[in-house]
């Protein structure tokens, strides 16, 4: 029998890469937290949220505490992070919590739930989530902490910036290039080959027909670029 020495001991590492917390208690958490329990791969060890009560129960995973949680945590080695802020309305929330968990040592993979497509040479930053139903095309590019939310069609070839989200339904064309911290309402429509600029804000229901700047606002239910009512013809 071959005895063990120094060649056939097991190593430990300073990290475990199969526990992840989940940061962030609200509705969103509640979608990340199955998608991440579906994968199989992690195991979550709880909940980090800064207005929950430390043990309040979300859908079976503990509040562990606030961001001050997270020093005892890493030394635990403990160094995956999932952030389920979505940051709806306000980009600089979920921004912020990236920092957060950065500045604490934490790394943040890419979530793919189980009933998404992500083609082969497509993409995916750090902190990128896909939930269920999403399709993300080849040769697409996916900037760091986007949110691709359920049922989004992400085309051959898009750029898609740092956190941007996509709301439910969203569906982009080929060509089309977001850049950060864009968000898009519920099943809005992008044409081919539009530029969304920086900050852009598209409510629910919109068709992107031309490019929107930075900054620019696309209302409910609107086709941009708007058009001139035809005037009406006088006998």
């Amino acid at each position: 029998m071959q005895e063990k020495n120094e060649a056939t001991k097991v190593p430990v590492f300073d990290f475990d890469p199969t526990k992840v917390i989940i940061y962030g208690g609200g509705g969103l958490s509640k979608m990340i937290i199955e998608a991440v329990r579906v994968l199989g791969c992690y195991q979550i060890e709880g909940i980090i949220d800064d207005g929950m009560k430390k043990g309040t129960d979300v859908i079976g995973s503990p509040v562990l505490g606030g961001a001050e949680a997270l020093p005892e945590l890493a030394a635990r080695g403990i160094r995956m992070a999932v952030n389920s802020v979505g940051g709806i309305g306000d980009f600089q929330v979920r921004l912020n919590v990236f920092h957060i968990l950065a500045k604490a040592g934490f790394l943040c993979p890419a979530i793919v739930h189980p009933t998404a497509h992500v083609d082969p040479s497509a993409r995916l930053a750090a902190g990128v989530l896909v939930l269920a139903q999403s399709y993300v095309s080849g040769n697409a590019r996916v900037g760091m902490g986007t949110l691709i939310n359920n049922s989004v069609v992400i085309s051959h070839d898009n750029v898609i910036g740092a956190c941007v989200n996509l709301s439910p339904g969203t569906m982009l064309a080929g060509d089309v290039v977001i850049d950060d911290f864009a968000q898009l309402g519920m099943n809005v429509n992008v044409n081919i080959g539009v530029h969304i600029g920086s900050f852009a804000r598209i409510a629910n229901g919109a068709t992107i027909k031309g490019n929107v700047p930075q900054g620019g606002r696309v209302y409910a239910g609107m086709v941009w670029p708007p058009r001139d009512l035809p005037k009406t013809r006088t006998a």
